[in-house]
C-alpha cells in the first residue's frame, strides 16, 4: 500500500514539490508564496501534468484568494446577499481558470454559518448569518465548480462560525447544544445532498458531541458526518500544524484517532514534515492501533476520485526548454552578480521595462546575484560570476562587453535581440529569445543548476 496516497501537502516552492513527488503523495496544496514568481508555477504544471494527483488550492474568492490569474470575487458575504446564480456563474468561472491553469480541486465553499462575534478568520468568507441561505449559496458553489470539472471541499465541518477565535493560532471549545448545531449542520447536509467531493474538519471541539477536536473524533466523523449523512466522499483533516491541533496532539496520536474516525487524507501544510507523518501512519498500523482496513478503505476513497492533471500552461514550459539555447558547460562556483543595461530604449509596445524588478528578484532568489548597471563594473573585484544581461547592443558598446570577459568569467545572456549572439559565440552565453519573468526564472534555475554541478 502506498500510504502517502493518504497526505494531501502544501507546496510554496518547486524544492516541496520535488520532496512529495518523490513520495507519491496524494494531493497538493499549492500556497499563494509560489507565486511569488510565475515562472515556477508554470513549471510545477509541467512536473505534475499527467500525474494522478489532487492539485489544490485555497482560492475561495474574497477574503481567501491565492491564485493571481483567476478572476476576483467581491465575496461570499456580499454575493450571500445577491441570487445564487451569481455565486454559481462566479465558482463556473473561476473553476475553469483553475482547470486551465491545472487544479483540478479547491478547498471551497466556506460553509461556515457567521455569528456577530465570529473570529475574523471567518470575516467574508461565510455567505451569512442564515444557514438556508448558507446551504444555498454553498450548494450554488458546488454547482458551479462541477460544472468546471474542479472538485469542491466544504468546509469547516461540523461548523466554524461560533468560533471566537482562530484555530491557526489558538485551541477552543465550542459550547453549544446538539439542537443549536443543527444550524451549522444544515449547510453541510445541502452539500452532501449536492455531491460535494471533499469535506474538511475543524480543528474545534464541540462539547456537547465529544471532547476530542472534530478533526480527531470518531463521534464526528463516522457516526455523524459517515453515517448520519451519509457521506461517502473523501474527509480532509484542516492543516495538522495549526496550533489548535498540534499544541495538544503529537503526530502519531493525530495520525491514530484521524484514520480511526474514518478519515481519508491529512493535511501537511510543511513539506518537511510529510515524512514524518508518512512515519507515523507506518507505525500506527505496524502496532495495530489503526486497523488495516480503515487505511485501505481511505486509499479506495482515494483512488476513486484521483483524476490526471490536465493544464494548458505546462506548454508554455516546453515551449521555453525548446526554444532557450544554453551554450554554457559548466561553471566555477562564484558570488554571482547580475549585470543590467545602464539604458534601454523602451517603446509603448513594450512592458519589458515592468519586468526589471521581478528579474532582480528571481537573480537573487536562484542564485544569489547581486545587481549592478554595466556602467559600475569596473568597481567590482574579480572573483565573480557576471551574468551580463543584454537587451540591445550598439556596434560600439558590443566590444565593450566582449571585453568583460578578460576580467571575470562572464555568461553573456541576449535576450530580445538574437542576432546580438553572432557577436558572443566563441563565449558562454544564453539566448532566451525573451525578457519575459516567465523565462528568466527558467534561466536562473538552469544556471543555479550548473553552479551545483547539475545540468
Amino acid at each position: 500500500m502506498n500510504f502517502a496516497k493518504l497526505l494531501f501537502c502544501g507546496v510554496s516552492d518547486l524544492k516541496d514539490l520535488y520532496m512529495v513527488l518523490g513520495l507519491e503523495t496524494g494531493g497538493i496544496l499549492v500556497y499563494p508564496k509560489l507565486f511569488e514568481d510565475v515562472s515556477q508555477f508554470v513549471e510545477l504544471m509541467n512536473l505534475l501534468k499527467g500525474r494522478r494527483i489532487f492539485v489544490s488550492c485555497d482560492h475561495e474568492g474574497g477574503q481567501l484568494e491565492t491564485v493571481p490569474f483567476v478572476p476576483p470575487s467581491p465575496g461570499n458575504l456580499l454575493l450571500g446577499r445577491a441570487d445564487p446564480r451569481f455565486v454559481r456563474s462566479y465558482c463556473e468561472m473561476a473553476g475553469n481558470f483553475l482547470r486551465k491553469l491545472g487544479f483540478n480541486s479547491v478547498f471551497a465553499p466556506v460553509l461556515d454559518v457567521k455569528r456577530d462575534y465570529s473570529n475574523a478568520v471567518v470575516g467574508y468568507r461565510s455567505f451569512g448569518e442564515d444557514p438556508k441561505i448558507v446551504a444555498e449559496m454553498g450548494k450554488a458553489s458546488i454547482e458551479g465548480y462541477k460544472s468546471a470539472k474542479i472538485l469542491p471541499c466544504a468546509k469547516h465541518f461540523p461548523g466554524h462560525g461560533r468560533s471566537r477565535k482562530d484555530s491557526h493560532e489558538e485551541f477552543e471549545t465550542i459550547d453549544a447544544s446538539i439542537e443549536e448545531l443543527q444550524e451549522d449542520l444544515l449547510p453541510f447536509k445541502e452539500a452532501i445532498n449536492a455531491k460535494v467531493d471533499f469535506v474538511m474538519l475543524a480543528h474545534l471541539v464541540y462539547s456537547s458531541l465529544d471532547t476530542k477536536p472534530a478533526s480527531i473524533s470518531r463521534k464526528i466523523v463516522q457516526e455523524i458526518l459517515r453515517e448520519q449523512l451519509s457521506f461517502e466522499g473523501i474527509v480532509l483533516s484542516d492543516a495538522v500544524e495549526m496550533k489548535a491541533l498540534s499544541k495538544r496532539f503529537k503526530p502519531n496520536q493525530i495520525v491514530q484517532e484521524f484514520f480511526n474516525a474514518s478519515g481519508d487524507m491529512l493535511i501537511v501544510s510543511k513539506a518537511k514534515n510529510v515524512k514524518g507523518y508518512l512515519e507515523a501512519i507506518q507505525e500506527n498500523l505496524q502496532a495495530g492501533r489503526i486497523p488495516k482496513r480503515m487505511i485501505e478503505r481511505a486509499i479506495d476513497r482515494v483512488n476513486s476520485k484521483l483524476v490526471e492533471v490536465e493544464s494548458d500552461v505546462a506548454d508554455l514550459f516546453e515551449a521555453i526548454e525548446k526554444a532557450v539555447e544554453i551554450k554554457v558547460s559548466s561553471l566555477r562556483p562564484l558570488p554571482a552578480l547580475l549585470v543590467l543595461p545602464d539604458e534601454v530604449s523602451y517603446s509603448q509596445a513594450d512592458v519589458s521595462s515592468s519586468y526589471v524588478a521581478t528579474i532582480k528578484k528571481q537573480a537573487r532568489r536562484y542564485l544569489n546575484a547581486r545587481c549592478i548597471s554595466f556602467s559600475k563594473v569596473r568597481s567590482v573585484y574579480a572573483k565573480h560570476l557576471l551574468l551580463d544581461l543584454i537587451v540591445d547592443l550598439s556596434e560600439d558598446e558590443i566590444s565593450l562587453h566582449r571585453e568583460l570577459s578578460k576580467r571575470f568569467p562572464t555568461i553573456y545572456i541576449i535576450t530580445r535581440n538574437p542576432h546580438l549572439a553572432e557577436h558572443f559565440k566563441d563565449k558562454p552565453h544564453m539566448v532566451t529569445y525573451s525578457l519575459s519573468p516567465l523565462v528568466m526564472g527558467y534561466v536562473f534555475r538552469k544556471l543555479s543548476q550548473l553552479l551545483q554541478g547539475g545540468v
